[in-house]
């Protein structure tokens, strides 16, 4: 078939299919509503028009605060230094990294599990160590060199004779308190507590931090999320584009629906 042939084809298709929506539409109104619903949110959606590289628009966009992607300000990296401050939000599991009142990086963090929680304050970097590991937990091997616990906790688990304990490795240990919180590379799932107190980072910002950050430089643990955030609206935003996503999928299923069952009724 020639090219002009299948667009000829092409575009009475077209015609056909938008000749059965409108007959669909003017007999169905809950699909005529549907539509216009559809219609509505997109051009809502639509409008939302931070610049793209924009702090404003990492938070209103990827699903955030639940997600694992981080925003760097490569500009402001390059002037953060010893004197800049984290903040680690528990409720959103983020860390944010501030040049003054602004934002130079933000990242997904993993923090205490409930019943091992890490503590809330202001706190300070009190040691910094390139290569780190846990005195109290890892994993416990026998005499044979097997694993036989590898969630071990060295305090109350004893080891066994001939046997060994290895701390698990805690790289870009930055520590916090006196009783062993700090923050270091480990795994990190969106939104998710994972670890026994500390403040677990993903590797690409746990380098970045340990390069900026010196033993004094201060760290904010908090609840909620800090008085000095720059761009709350872009938060809403975010929350309402995620609610209007939602609605735009089952409004698109609702259509879909509808006319299969106007198609399937027309047929017989």
């Amino acid at each position: 078939m020639s090219s002009c042939a299948k667009n000829i084809l092409r575009l009475g298709l077209t015609l056909i299919l938008l000749s059965i929506n409108s007959c669909i539409a003017h007999k169905n109104p809950e699909l005529v509503a549907a539509q216009t619903e559809l219609a509505q949110l997109e051009r809502r959606q639509s409008r939302i028009n931070y610049p793209a590289d924009s702090y404003e628009y990492f938070v209103s966009h990827n699903g955030y605060p639940v997600t694992i992607n981080i925003y760097k300000n490569h500009n402001l990296l390059t002037k953060a230094n010893a004197s800049s401050h984290v903040v680690i939000c528990l409720s959103q599991q983020r860390g944010r990294l501030y040049v003054g009142n602004q934002v130079a990086a933000d990242w997904p963090v993993s923090t205490g599990i409930p019943g091992r929680d890490t503590p809330t304050g202001n706190f300070s970097v009190r040691e910094k160590k390139p290569d780190h590991s846990s005195s109290r937990y890892g994993k416990m091997y026998n005499a044979e060199g097997k694993c036989i616990n590898s969630n071990a906790d060295a305090f109350n688990h004893a080891v066994p004779t001939g046997g060994r304990f290895v701390g698990s490795p805690m790289p870009y240990w930055m520590r916090l308190t006196g009783d062993g919180v700090g923050m270091h590379i480990g795994k990190v799932r969106a939104g998710r507590r994972l670890s026994h107190g500390c403040i677990r980072t993903p590797r690409e910002m746990a380098r970045e931090l340990y390069r900026i950050l010196a033993v004094g430089s201060r760290v904010n643990v908090r609840q909620d999320v800090e008085p000095q955030f720059p761009c709350p609206d872009a938060l809403n935003v975010g929350k309402e584009q995620r609610k209007n996503e939602k609605r735009i999928r089952e409004l698109k299923q609702k259509i879909y629906d509808l006319q299969m069952q106007e198609y399937a009724k027309n047929r017989h």
